[in-house]
């Protein structure tokens, strides 16, 4: 009998320790790491806040404070360019005419991979405009404002629509539908989510609220709160990751149930939510089929459906950055600048960058994206860096990446 009930203690506690473990990337042996190539071109923007690469992988828009530009990437030339210098014309509003005017930027990015957007506000208006371009014919499509207020200048967008956390812009023809109530302030650097149902998922006074505007619905969701600066929903429009306020876990929800999946992190808030921004990284594959969560200098891998852990990786310093691509790459960045690549697939760490040391800034909103259909990866950091992943490197098809379904994920 007793040995019967020590064999059982020891399967139970065998099972519950393999729950938290998960696949560790190898990351020495008897091959060196190979060292990402850097890209060297004097057409690399540098300054650069904002950034975002198309999902054709073929531009990139970068801006500044007061001044935006698309770039090729394939020799990255500039494009076109808006409110570049104090001292020259405006080439953004064909209405526009004065020398000398320069505009607050505040946010960029792509609907689709012909028409970008930017949020800014020029020195001689009171209200902030997002401006939405065509790359193809190179024209300026609408120009809708959303604001007078910098806190609520952050929007996200789908194929049909424009996000504020006040209300939903047609973006073909400038048509606002609002929300229900106004969002008057809503924590810095927190970007409203736009579902692929033209939802708006967003935080007025530290809570989290379903906008509905085109049916003039509001909703409060008690059970869910932001990871990093946003809940994130799936473009399929059947998952939504975000932190449960149970627990304050990493939480996989089905969408647009609601019903909770399971969980892919420790507690990752401090008392009263006070903690810094930087503990929480979240990035999603642009096909949606699986999600990176990076704590501290941990990052796992996991995919969607089945929902099963990949891949458990570690890095120097505190994450700060993280990208997927559809085909199995990882990128991860540090706050000791350390930028590493894994091949999911193999489970394997297959190039790294070390930079020297140049201290932590929690503003600088760094960025990692890789570019579609080639082999080189994009960081944003105070400049535009661009890497070369090796070649020799094979993948493993992501159909046939082993995975451990996670029947009770903590």
């Amino acid at each position: 009998m007793c040995r019967s009930l020590t064999l059982f203690l020891f399967l139970r506690t065998t099972l519950l320790l393999g729950c938290l473990s998960a696949p560790l990337a190898a990351e020495s042996g008897s091959q060196p790491i190979p060292e990402l190539t850097k890209i060297e071109s004097a057409d690399l923007p540098i300054g650069v806040i904002f950034f975002a690469l198309s999902e054709d992988g073929n531009t990139f828009i970068a801006g500044i404070d007061y001044s935006v530009g698309l770039y090729s990437t394939s020799d990255y030339t500039p494009m076109e360019k808006h409110y570049e210098r104090k001292d020259e014309p405006s080439a953004t509003m064909e209405n526009t005419t004065s020398l000398g005017m320069r505009a607050n930027i505040y946010d960029l990015g792509y609907i689709d991979a012909n028409t970008w957007y930017f949020v800014g506000r020029t020195l001689i208006e009171n209200d902030i405009r997002v401006h939405v371009r065509t790359i193809h014919p190179p024209q300026e499509v609408s120009a809708s404002i959303i604001d007078e207020i910098s806190y609520n200048a952050f929007v996200s967008s789908n194929k049909n629509y424009i996000a504020s956390s006040n209300g939903l812009i047609d973006w073909r023809t400038g048509k606002y539908y609002p929300a229900k109530i106004r969002v008057l302030e809503p924590k810095w650097h927190i970007v409203p989510t736009l579902t692929p149902d033209n939802r708006i998922i967003t935080y007025p006074k530290q809570k989290t609220v379903i906008f509905d505007p085109l049916n003039d619905t509001i909703e409060v969701w008690k059970d869910a709160t932001s990871i990093g600066n946003s809940i994130v929903v799936t473009p399929d429009n059947h998952h939504v990751i975000g932190l449960s306020t149970a627990n304050y876990k990493c939480t996989l929800w089905r969408w647009p149930e609601r019903k909770e999946i399971g969980h892919c992190s420790k507690r990752l808030r401090g008392i009263f939510g006070k903690y810094p921004e930087y503990l929480e990284v979240l990035a999603l594959s642009p096909d949606g089929k699986r999600f990176a969560i990076g704590v501290e200098n941990n990052v796992r891998v996991y995919r969607i459906e089945p929902f099963q852990l990949e891949l458990e990786a570690s890095t120097p310093g505190r994450l700060v950055a993280l990208a997927l691509s559809d085909d199995g790459w990882l990128a991860g960045y540090d706050d000791k600048g350390s930028l590493r690549v894994w091949n999911i697939g193999t489970s394997s760490l297959v190039g790294q960058y070390d930079f020297p040391s140049v201290g932590w800034d929690a503003n600088s909103g760094y960025k990692l994206a890789f570019q579609p259909n080639s082999n080189k990866l994009f960081l944003k950091r105070s400049a535009i860096e661009v890497f070369e992943i090796p070649k020799q490197t094979t993948q493993q098809k992501p159909e046939a990446i082993p995975g451990r379904k996670l029947d009770n994920p903590m």
